[in-house]
């Protein structure tokens, strides 16, 4: 027999399964019917044990996709605000100086989709590099980033 669980239980039920922020879980919890204050009372509790801290996750979150190297550092910024974290505190986390990690992703984005090549026509070989720079541009890379990842990726 199934029992009827509070918002706390099913909150800590999706905790369990994955770390979120408190704005998802809020809304998790609002869809599956909660009243709005158990859910409010049942964040606070949780919050104040220290189970739900959105600055330590979102930071770890952040560090973990920034060492990963496959997003620009834009991408991992949308999906940390998509999952629920403030966006100011999401764009505190960037580090200074960011460009090597950003050259480093764009490579990769670029070799996991394309091999260099080179035609004899410049017509055709022009269209290829706009297909790279709207390929990286999709992707967050600014400008700079772009140019210097389309002609390491044609050196290799």
């Amino acid at each position: 027999m199934k029992e009827n669980k509070t918002a706390l239980m099913k909150a800590t039920d999706l905790l369990a399964r994955q770390e979120q922020s408190s704005n998802a879980l809020r809304k998790k919890l609002l869809a599956r019917k909660f009243d709005a204050t158990e859910v409010d009372e049942a964040i606070d509790k949780l919050q104040r044990y220290n189970y739900l801290d959105d600055e330590k996750i979102c930071t770890r979150q952040f560090e973990n996709l920034y060492a990963e190297g496959k997003l620009s550092v834009r991408q991992i910024c949308v999906k940390l605000i998509q999952r629920g974290f403030d966006s100011s505190f999401v764009e505190s986390l960037i580090p200074e100086d960011n460009d090597e990690h950003e050259f480093d992703a764009a490579i990769r984005a670029l070799e996991k989709k394309f091999t260099p090549k080179i035609f004899d026509d410049a017509k055709e070989n022009f269209k290829f590099k706009q297909k790279l720079w709207q390929h990286l541009a999709s992707k967050g890379f600014s400008g700079e980033i772009i140019s210097t990842a389309i002609e390491k990726f044609f050196e290799q």
